[in-house]
């Protein structure tokens, strides 16, 4: 188990302007602060631009130069198409999608595709405000439609993006968001019970589970068999922050002790959305958690 860097330490260093220049300087950082891995992501529509032919090579070649392993690529971006209650709009998030597949497929720095749950964007009311881009503070479900046919399409929509991803030899984590569709780990087992693959798993946000009221070490027993990416970030259990481990209430001893317990080999990747200082904030970070790993 090693501590690695979320695609959240670019999102600290340059806000979501993140584009080809600012992931390969992001990446010579990253070494340079002795992280072995800096996952990447396409955060908002914008950052499709970063990823053409050439750039994709140029960033392979690059990590493969520095040594740098990279985890789960994220598709943010399309995550609230994916989500829509509107046909239409659940088409273009898939035709978004298949461009992170195909960017993640073609790069090959990883074989894990990772999709961040949403809720409905026609049922959001207001969003939280707690960093850039944070999950639904409220929702209202449009008058006409019901939970279970909520569930059920996307279901079925996120069934069609785990075929996308397999079709290009990848796997799909979905990550539980507060107030998603998918938000929980139970939600995320039942929802893992409609898909039934090997290849769809779950992508842990401590943060995301933490704020709502979920023992993380119980999660981690509930889910070990089908951990595909796991995220550290603290936060208060009151607000969705997600702050560098040790500021908040999260027991990272019971939480590093679980992921040992259950034989997790991967990267606990550090999310902190938020630094004035991402350099030290992300080293002190990982140097907190390293300590805990000697001591667990």
């Amino acid at each position: 188990m090693k501590i690695g860097l979320n695609p959240a330490f670019l999102f600290a260093r340059y806000g979501n302007k993140v584009f080809f220049n600012e992931i390969i300087e992001g990446a010579t950082i990253a070494k340079k602060l002795g992280f072995p891995s800096l996952g990447l992501e396409v955060y908002c529509d914008t950052e499709y631009d970063a990823y053409t032919p050439k750039n994709i090579r140029s960033i392979r070649d690059h990590y493969i130069n520095l040594g740098l392993d990279s985890t789960a690529f994220i598709a943010c971006a399309p995550r609230a198409k994916l989500a829509s209650i509107t046909s239409k709009v659940r088409e273009e998030g898939k035709r978004d999608f298949k461009r992170i597949v195909d960017i993640t497929a073609e790069m090959g720095l990883t074989d894990i595709v990772a999709l961040v749950a949403s809720a409905p964007p026609e049922a959001v009311t207001s969003y939280m405000e707690t960093y850039p881009g944070a999950p639904p503070k409220s929702i209202i479900l449009p008058s006409g439609y019901n939970w279970e046919g909520i569930w059920n399409s996307y279901i079925e929509t996120v069934g069609e993006c785990l075929e996308i991803a397999k079709s290009r030899g990848l796997r799909l984590a979905l990550e539980p968001m507060p107030m998603s569709i998918v938000c929980n780990s139970d939600s995320y087992l039942r929802f893992a019970g409609e898909i039934r693959s090997k290849d769809f798993g779950i992508l842990i946000d401590t943060a995301h589970l933490f704020f709502q009221r979920e023992d993380l070490p119980t999660v981690i027993e509930k889910v070990k068999e089908n951990i595909f990416g796991f995220c550290a970030c603290d936060n208060d259990g009151v607000y969705d922050y997600h702050w560098a481990p040790g500021q908040g209430k999260i027991d990272w001893y019971r939480v590093l002790g679980a992921l040992k317990k259950v034989s997790y080999e991967g990267y606990v990747d550090l999310e902190i959305n938020v630094a004035e200082d991402p350099n030290f904030t992300y080293q002190h970070a990982r140097e907190y958690l390293e300590q805990i790993l000697k001591e667990v």
